[in-house]
């Protein structure tokens, strides 16, 4: 049995949570890792481009591959093949995407208005897989039908090992904010764990979604994004009372080239360059002139031309954090 209690998910994110990122938050404490979502018709297919998407590193602990789909027998028969060929932890079922190309084909959250195909997708996937299943899904597919707690509660039944819940509907996409009280539901219901996911963005938000869940662990999604010190502070927070780590600007941009290295290494360089900038904006934020940073990175094509504007940049932020240092203490003396 998977022991999920108090661990700390970095949630799948399509184009973001690749192998260097995963790894990436590993070392700054993520507890669980998932692949980004696979779609599972495409690995019945024989495609190699999505059986790389499912790649781990040695930084990971516990590690999840997520797939997608809605026929069930398509979904059991993609496990069988996951599973012979690459090593893993547990498979999790994507019931929450709510990207309008997924949804039109039945998948991701839609499924979520079909209970009966949900059900049946489990008992495929559970009855073949040699590991855990887990199932995310979300407060419902719309306000209206916010069907969580009694979803969940089928999942359970139908062979799930664990559900994470995204405290938004469907409808909703990523705005407005996250409904802690349904996943405290949803908790209540299950004798299964339960994850808590949205709006856990830092320590406090951290505290206060166990406080009012219940949850058994909790998922960091967008957050995580160009801030993976993210875990380590929380867990300095649940360990210490208070967080110790502080990430001045130069020491972000020392890890982003770090992280742009091991990009390159993953996906070459012409890929890592392209691949890179989005992450580089998330790096970037809230860094004096950040608008212009992100406008000169997009600039870049070299990977040797990129880090050499980084390790630049580093050194200038370095700098002026030590000038500001040497003012504080000459007002102090």
């Amino acid at each position: 049995m998977l022991n999920i209690k108090g661990k700390l998910f970095l949630a799948p994110m399509a184009g973001f949570t690749y192998k260097t990122f995963r790894s990436l938050c590993s070392r700054f404490g993520a507890d669980v890792t998932i692949t980004e979502m696979v779609s599972a018709k495409a690995i019945t297919m024989g495609s190699q481009k999505t059986k790389d998407l499912i790649s781990f590193s040695d930084d990971e602990k516990i590690k999840g591959v997520q797939i997608f789909g809605s026929d069930p027998s398509t979904m059991a028969e993609a496990v069988k093949i996951i599973q012979d060929e690459f090593e893993y932890d547990f498979i999790d079922i994507n019931m929450g995407c709510p990207v309008p190309k997924v949804v039109k084909s039945g998948e991701g959250s839609a499924l979520m208005k079909n209970p009966s195909l949900a059900a049946k997708i489990v008992q495929e996937v559970a009855k073949v897989s040699r590991k855990p299943v887990s199932v995310k899904i979300r407060k419902g597919f719309d306000e209206g039908d916010a069907n969580a707690p009694e979803f969940a509660y089928i999942m359970q039944e139908s062979g799930a090992s664990f559900v994470t819940v995204h405290g938004r509907t469907r409808s909703q996409m990523y705005s407005g904010k996250a409904d802690w009280e349904i996943i405290g539901k949803v908790k209540e219901r299950l004798r299964i764990p339960v994850v808590a996911n949205g709006d856990i963005v830092d320590f406090e938000s951290a505290k206060r979604a166990y406080e009012m869940t219940g949850a058994d662990g909790i998922m960091i999604g967008r957050a995580a994004l160009g801030n993976p010190w993210v875990f380590l502070q929380i867990k300095e927070g649940f360990e210490n009372g208070q967080i110790t780590t502080m990430v001045l600007p130069h020491q972000k941009i020392k890890v982003a080239i770090e992280f742009f290295k091991d990009l390159c290494a993953e996906k070459g360089e012409k890929m890592a360059v392209l691949e890179a900038r989005k992450h580089l904006g998330f790096f970037v934020k809230g860094i004096e002139n950040a608008a212009k940073i992100r406008d000169r990175i997009n600039r870049i094509s070299r990977a040797e031309d990129l880090i050499g504007y980084l390790e630049n940049l580093s050194i200038e932020l370095e700098q002026k954090a030590k000038m500001l240092d040497n003012n504080i203490e000459a007002e102090i003396f």
